[in-house]
């Protein structure tokens, strides 16, 4: 019984305190809000008290301190004239008054609600009403003087004292006055106060006050009053340093309000209606649970400010103060995760991805990518912070957020050409993590799978890259950056990854093309290898030259790896494409070689390439010889194919009827004819069998007789026709007849 009545007592004293702070709190509330009047009553009482106190203790003395000084104990302190006294202060008021207004109106013409700080500004208030006081005492000590109504005391109170005082600091207040309403002066007070209230949350007096919502509330709009009070001050000031110390002490606030955030009770982080009202959260609707679940509304209102200022800078062009809006945001990033406060981490890379949106929308529209070049580079300090840290699962989440906007970004790219140059930024910012995270040893599937987003950067599956222009993939920045990571892989003998960037590279083998890939090797590989650490231009983030390696010693043995697979990768394709065997695919890569234009693709798929290599091949044994044809039957180099306009006899396809005429040999004036269908086509020589030998013309090697061939195709029925002859040296072989290949095949007829 004594446990239970103990705890009910302490209930009670508990109860009965708290009701005590909650009276007190809210006189110190209403003074505060009207702490004009309070001033007033305030003066009014210490100066009476103090002309009370003057008459009963120490009149006297002050007679005697006098009297040492001058010499002689002053007489007749009651018949003081004081008919100057009342000009005096009407003239000192004036002078303090006239200069308060002159510096308020001129001052708030830039800083907005200066009037409004002002008049919460406790030692201005004091003295102005400390003046009037002052005046009003020595009126009615002027008024009551004439009826001896006035103790002799108070008019020496007056003048000897009150006059003085307020003479001696009227300079003083007016040089206070002036440095007050000093710009940086007033952003430092507002942010003071601000602080000030933060820490207010944690003591226990507040921590029981909240507990009340008006309460609460009234602590909220305050804290909420300072954040929009800077902003406002930062829209209408137009020096950069001062907004520059605007934006870094709401920084400052919201690291203060996270470090102390823990010791506020947790009723504070209920959303109050006049909060819901602000006009950063009128667009929040639905949000405010989560805000409360989280604790983070006051962090959002910060963030919904610095976005808003982000967007005016990047539309006023001021590069720098954008800039310093993302690099804060990424200095309160890292103290939400000294702090290992996950939601604030949360809203923080939103908020980072929102930047990249804007600083996006405005490069589309500008063709601008210095904002966007300076968002990516904060936003990676943030990530690497992440990486410090150890915060994987975040750090795989801004890795695919670099993904997207990258992919994005190089999408735009076609409309607003200088957006690429953002991509080999956000790429950068990739690989330099890369190569942290390898170098303390993080697990491999991780790196792997990191390895695998900065691979998809600038290969994006919805973007055909044969619609964009050749030049950009040729300049390939990205590719650069990938050969790069390689060669790092490639130094820590990581043949895993190595491999998985080369298998990456692969992929542009058939988009470009066998000649615009080599380009690609040859730029990247050569910008690689001569690329100084530094560039010859300055940009905000000095000179550094992001398609800088350390490696480049090893450029040359990785462009030779570089080729060997790509020839693999052409010979594969093409040998699934026209079902080739090892030797004829390795033929035909040989024959693509002794091109001037090497390309492996052209020829497969153009004739003309392919007989101009044939007659660059030389001498060839009867194995080439064989391949060859198999070949063209393969590639479809034949009159078969409906498709091509056959321009030499060797595409004459074995099985096509000729049909063959020759002057008689008797009589020049009629032509004789034979028929004769081909049997093989090798590069020398059609191998004929006549229908018929006895039609054939008696064959002179002295002489040869010059034939003329005939032959139609199926589908397109053209009519072709070419002259050659009998091979002189050795026209039969078998029961096969050797005829000459020619070039000159033409079509006599369509239809």
């Amino acid at each position: 019984m004594d446990t239970v009545s103990d705890q009910a007592a302490g209930k009670e004293s508990q109860k009965s305190s708290l009701q005590i702070s909650f009276y007190i709190f809210r006189a110190l509330a209403f003074a505060d809000r009207n702490r004009s009047i309070a001033s007033l009553v305030g003066v009014v009482l210490l100066v009476s008290l103090c002309d009370i106190l003057f008459d009963v203790v120490l009149f006297e003395p002050y007679k005697g301190v006098i009297a040492f000084f001058s010499g002689g104990f002053p007489e007749g302190f009651e018949g003081v004239d004081m008919g100057f006294s009342a000009e005096v202060w009407q003239a000192l008021l004036g002078m303090i008054l006239g200069t308060l207004i002159l510096v308020i109106s001129i001052a708030s013409q830039s800083i907005p609600k200066l009037i409004d700080l002002y008049m919460k500004d406790l030692p201005s208030l004091i003295y102005v009403w400390f003046l009037i006081v002052s005046g009003m005492h020595a009126i009615l000590v002027n008024l009551y003087a004439d009826i001896d109504l006035v103790r002799p005391a108070s008019r020496v109170f007056n003048t000897h004292i009150l006059l003085v005082l307020s003479a001696f600091f009227a300079f003083p207040y007016i040089f206070y006055i002036l440095r007050y309403t000093k710009p940086s002066n007033v952003i430092s007070r507002i942010y003071g106060n601000n602080i000030d209230q933060i820490h207010d949350l944690t003591t226990e007096r507040a921590q029981a006050l909240i507990t009340v919502p008006k309460i609460r509330e009234q602590y909220q709009v305050q804290m909420f009053e300072a954040l929009n009070q800077l902003d406002d001050i930062l829209e209408y000031v137009s020096f950069k340093e001062l907004k520059a110390d605007i934006i870094h002490q709401m920084s400052l606030t919201i690291h203060e309000y996270v470090r102390v955030k823990s010791h506020i009770g947790d009723e504070f982080f209920t959303v109050m209606p006049k909060v819901r009202t602000d006009i950063s959260f009128k667009t929040m609707i639905g949000q405010y649970g989560d805000m409360e679940k989280t604790k983070t509304f006051y962090e959002q209102k910060l963030f919904r400010l610095l976005g808003n200022v982000y967007i005016r800078q990047i539309e006023d062009g001021s590069f720098d103060l954008a800039s310093l809006v993302a690099a804060e945001m990424s200095e309160i990033g890292l103290t939400a995760i000294e702090l290992e406060d996950d939601h604030l981490v949360d809203v923080i890379i939103i908020r980072f991805n929102t930047l990249l949106r804007f600083a996006i929308k405005h490069a589309i529209k500008n063709n601008e990518a210095r904002n966007l070049y300076n968002v990516a580079f904060h936003y990676g300090n943030f990530v690497n912070h992440l990486a410090d840290y150890q915060r994987i699962d975040y750090l795989k989440r801004c890795f695919m957020y670099f993904r997207i906007y990258g992919i994005e970004i190089f999408k735009h790219g076609k409309n607003s050409p200088a957006l690429y140059f953002i991509v080999d930024v956000i790429a950068t910012e990739m690989k330099k993590l890369l190569e942290k995270v390898y170098n303390e040893k993080w697990d491999r599937d991780l790196q792997a799978h990191l390895l695998g987003e900065i691979l998809q950067v600038d290969n994006p599956p919805d973007v055909n890259k044969e619609d964009l222009d050749q030049g950009v993939l040729i300049n390939n920045g990205v590719r650069i950056l990938q050969i790069g990571l390689a060669l790092f892989y490639e130094r820590h003998k990581e043949e895993e990854f190595v491999e998985r960037i080369l298998k990456d590279v692969m992929d542009d083998v058939n988009v470009l093309g066998e000649i615009n890939f080599s380009k690609v090797i040859e730029i990247s590989c050569g910008r690689l290898k001569f690329a100084g650490p530094t560039f010859w231009e300055d940009t905000d983030r000095g000179n550094l030259n992001i398609y800088y390696t350390p490696d480049q010693n090893l450029v040359d043995g990785f462009k030779v790896k570089l080729y060997d697979r790509a020839r693999l990768k052409l010979i594969e394709t093409i040998s699934k494409e026209f079902r080739l065997e090892e030797e004829e695919a390795q033929l035909l890569w040989e024959m693509s070689r002794l091109m001037d234009v090497k390309d492996y693709k052209a020829i497969s798929k153009r004739s003309e390439i392919f007989e101009q290599a044939i007659q660059r091949l030389g001498q060839l044994d009867y194995e080439k010889l064989d391949l060859l044809v198999k070949l063209r039957e393969k590639l479809r180099f034949t009159s078969e194919n409906p498709d091509l306009v056959v321009g030499n006899s060797r595409q004459v396809a074995p099985g096509v009827q000729l049909t063959a005429s020759y002057r008689s040999l008797t009589d020049e004036r009629n032509n004789e004819e034979f028929s004769a269908l081909v049997r093989f086509n090798s590069p020398n020589f059609i191998y004929i069998e006549p229908t018929d030998a006895k039609q054939l013309p008696v064959i002179n090697k002295e002489q040869p007789l010059s034939i003329t061939f005939r032959f139609t195709t199926s589908r397109h029925k053209r009519v072709y026709q070419f002259t050659s002859q009998f091979d002189p040296s050795k026209p039969q072989e078998r029961n096969l007849y050797r005829v000459l290949q020619t070039e000159k095949v033409k079509i006599i007829a369509e239809g």
